[in-house]
């Protein structure tokens, strides 16, 4: 644990740093209010213990300044001070300090005290960042299969996790014959199967742990079950819980639906913030995504809830755009190119082709694709050590 201590007397400096030394915190010292505010950005403090009375600003002062940034606002402060006026302390909890110790004290009652503002200043920042991430659940779906959505998904969710470095989940919840795992080359510790008869309520942190698998990527993923289970086997309930859970670790998630509209489906696009509609360019898959809008519409779900896919997955002759478009009464959101030989190459060895090649013009929309569908408090502020596939999405974006 990293401390600073803002003090113009160097003989409490040398007191605290061997009180300290026994708990191994790692101690860094500044003598004047200028110099703690410089140190704070450079250092990253988890802790601050400051003085009341300093020779260029007040502990008031700088406690006021540290509470106004949001990067450490959420830092504990303890003043240690002889200061020993009521009114003081008054004003210093009024400001936002932890906690208050008077001069002269004994170093252990400082280590104990600073044990348990370091608690809880952990508790606070990690609801902080849960208050803050925006978790975006994004559901691939179709009413016909074999037309592209297990590898649209997979690659859909690297490319989120290649743009913005995020926790990123990709989730199987097709039970009867989910293929995400094997288009990963993937040894999933767990699946899906393994949640059957887990009470509710029971679903906490460490039983998420050994349900998520973590590709060699860095992208985790559920896996489906080896052998088909009852699509019975999950109540509605159980599907809320779980994807309640989900968004509190992962800021994006992409489900992998079953080709239906059974209670499970249903509830998995209602919790989806995006449904992605896959359409190839035949008749048989127009007719399905003809019926999957209707069924939409009649859910209640808003027109820009859904996005229309138009997948060339092979390389028949099929519909015309336009005329797919005019059947279906709206345009297609995105149209992605037949690429026969990487995609069939990634399906075949389980190697996601926008970890491979992301400059492939299917890859291209695919970044594309997460950009657009990610949310605006990402988009908004520029990530600190921008990753290559950021810098290609926002350059294209910005038509550079």
């Amino acid at each position: 644990m990293r401390i600073l201590l803002i003090d113009d007397e160097p003989l409490y400096q040398k007191m605290i740093s061997r009180a300290l030394e026994k708990e191994q915190y790692e101690l860094k010292y500044a003598q004047t209010g200028q110099e703690g505010l410089a140190a704070i950005p450079a250092y990253k403090p988890d802790m601050i213990i400051l003085d009341l009375q300093l020779p260029d600003f007040t502990g008031f002062d700088i406690l006021q300044r540290i509470r106004r940034d949001p990067n450490f606002s959420h830092v504990p402060v303890i003043f240690v001070t002889a200061q020993n006026l009521l009114e003081d302390k008054l004003k210093a909890f009024d400001l936002g300090a932890d906690d208050y110790l008077v001069k002269p004290f004994q170093p252990e009652e400082l280590v104990a005290r600073l044990g348990i503002l370091a608690r809880r200043g952990k508790a606070i920042q990690i609801a902080q960042q849960k208050q803050e991430m925006v978790s975006s659940i994004i559901a691939v779906h179709s009413l016909r299969g074999g037309i592209g959505c297990t590898s649209l998904a997979i690659n859909l969710a690297v490319a989120f996790y290649n743009i913005w470095s995020k926790p990123t989940l990709i989730a199987d919840a097709v039970l009867a014959a989910g293929q995400v795992a094997m288009m990963l080359d993937g040894s999933p510790k767990a699946n899906w199967e393994d949640c059957v008869d887990v009470p509710l309520g029971s679903l906490d942190d460490g039983f998420i742990e050994t349900l998520v698998s973590q590709h060699k990527s860095g992208l985790n993923y559920i896996a489906s079950p080896k052998y088909p289970i009852a699509v019975d086997s999950f109540k509605v309930e159980f599907w809320k819980e779980i994807f309640d859970r989900l968004k509190e670790r992962y800021e994006f998630i992409v489900l992998d639906v079953p080709h239906d509209f059974s209670d499970e489906t249903i509830t998995l696009l209602n919790l989806a913030k995006d449904i992605m509609l896959v359409i190839s360019p035949d008749m048989a898959s127009l007719r399905a995504a003809d019926s999957a809008i209707n069924i939409y519409d009649r859910l209640g779900y808003p027109p820009d809830k859904v996005k229309l896919i138009l997948n060339y997955s092979s390389n028949h002759v099929g519909i015309k755009q336009a005329q797919l478009e005019k059947v279906l009464g709206r345009t297609f959101d995105y149209v992605l190119p037949f690429e026969p030989n990487e995609v069939f190459k990634a399906i075949n060895f389980g190697e996601p082709f926008m970890l491979r090649i992301p400059e492939l013009p299917i890859g291209v929309q695919l970044e594309n694709m997460a950009y657009k569908l990610t949310d605006d408090v990402y988009k908004n502020i520029p990530p600190a050590a921008p990753s290559q596939a950021w810098k290609r999405v926002t350059n294209r974006m910005s038509g550079k």
